[in-house]
């Protein structure tokens, strides 16, 4: 019942390395993604102003110049860096806010994870405490405001964690079985091109995305 972090703590929630740019990524509680390179130095700090949520996680593409970041109010924010920018003993990598994604999940409830997939990673998942799993086109620009589709929806099985191969998702989550949980989804991604190319501005897909109906694929229980 006390006051919660009168110190102020910076607590870390997720960090992860990526291969290709040799950048390890921090995702801290107060609203700021830290790049640091194989020296430990921080070349750059991605936080949009006046946003005082705390990142609950972030993913890497496969080049390591998109990011797509979770924010505990229920917004996924995606990155574009500019890995040139850091080379020749620069030590600050420019990073521009590309798109901002919502309407999909529930607004004020955490994300936890996001996953670029799909045919050249024109896809992109997100999941969170209200039991959704989200569909965007990755490339997408400026406020985003409905997704793709709705992979899964459950407000009694908030999803934890997934893994993603070419065309299936496994989704772990749930509440019977503890925090961790115990059920695991597949679900088949519907990777039609149709859908993957959408990489248009905001206002324009948001339209199209409203004229289309959640879709919620087969899926398959398995309780061990």
């Amino acid at each position: 019942g006390g006051e919660r972090n009168p110190e102020n703590i910076v607590f870390v929630f997720d960090a992860n390395y990526c291969p290709a740019s040799g950048l390890l990524g921090v995702a801290l509680s107060d609203g700021s993604l830290r790049l640091v390179n194989g020296r430990g130095v921080c070349i750059s700090v991605l936080n949009l102003p006046g946003n005082q949520a705390h990142l609950t996680s972030f993913c890497w593409d496969s080049t390591g110049t998109q990011i797509a970041t979770c924010v505990a109010t229920g917004h996924l924010i995606t990155w574009a860096l500019d890995m040139e920018s850091h080379q020749g003993g620069n030590y600050n990598t420019v990073a521009t806010c590309t798109a901002i994604f919502e309407g999909g999940h529930q607004a004020g409830r955490p994300l936890f994870g996001s996953r670029y997939c799909g045919d050249e990673e024109k896809l992109l998942l997100s999941w969170g405490i209200d039991g959704r799993v989200c569909l965007w086109a990755s490339h997408a620009h400026g406020n985003i405001y409905a997704p793709i589709a709705v992979l899964k929806q459950d407000s009694e099985y908030p999803v934890y964690a997934m893994d993603v191969s070419e065309r299936n998702v496994a989704i772990g989550g749930g509440s019977n079985g503890g925090f961790i949980g115990v059920p695991l989804y597949l679900v088949v991604l519907p990777l039609d091109k149709a859908a993957a190319s959408k990489t248009v501005s905001g206002k324009h897909e948001s339209k199209e995305s409203n004229s289309e109906s959640p879709q919620e694929h087969q899926e398959t229980k398995d309780k061990r």
